[in-house]
């Protein structure tokens, strides 16, 4: 059977409303490794990261999410892994799944208002890729202590400092063109 490990992250700039995703598959085999056995420049190497502007935290978050499951689905396909587990510290992809049936069941429209909740569109391609590939989202603490990590906190660690350099860079590039 072939286990896959989807880690994703974001940083956002809330005032410019841009921020970055990233994301890392790796093996799920890699998660049996004794954390400090797992080099920091080779999961490097592999992290994917990309640029969303107007945006905001939580659109940010499931921008990334799909676009990583997207990519996964292209390069993998449903048919060569047969498990994927889809690692977060977003406690609003977290509770997707949990939330389907009764966002389904409004057609995506808010209680009080009923005007279609934001991100519908996103929530939607989210619950198409989860029927296609099964996966299992699985919440990570964020930003924990180093030296508590185990391999998932660890390659989460890297992860989310993918994502924090790429857009402190982008906010220097910013600077740099005003």
């Amino acid at each position: 059977m072939n286990s896959f490990a989807l880690f994703t992250d974001v940083s956002l700039n809330p005032e410019l409303r841009c921020g970055v995703g990233a994301y890392l598959v790796i093996p799920a085999s890699m998660l049996q490794a004794s954390p400090y056995s797992i080099d920091k420049t080779v999961v490097d190497k592999h992290v994917v990261v990309r640029r969303f502007e107007n945006t905001t935290s939580t659109r940010l978050e499931c921008q990334t999410v799909v676009w990583a499951l997207e990519e996964y689905q292209n390069t993998c396909g449903p048919s060569e892994a047969d498990r994927l587990q889809v690692y977060t510290d977003s406690q609003g992809i977290a509770g997707l799944l949990r939330r389907r049936q009764a966002l389904e069941l409004k057609g995506f429209r808010a209680k009080r208002s009923n005007l279609q909740v934001k991100n519908a569109a996103l929530y939607r391609a989210f619950y198409e890729f989860s029927d296609m590939l099964g996966f299992e989202i699985i919440k990570v603490p964020g930003h924990s202590r180093y030296h508590s990590h185990d391999a998932v906190g660890r390659i989460f660690s890297f992860v989310d400092r993918k994502a924090r350099k790429a857009l402190n860079l982008w906010m220097d590039e910013i600077k740099f063109r005003s």
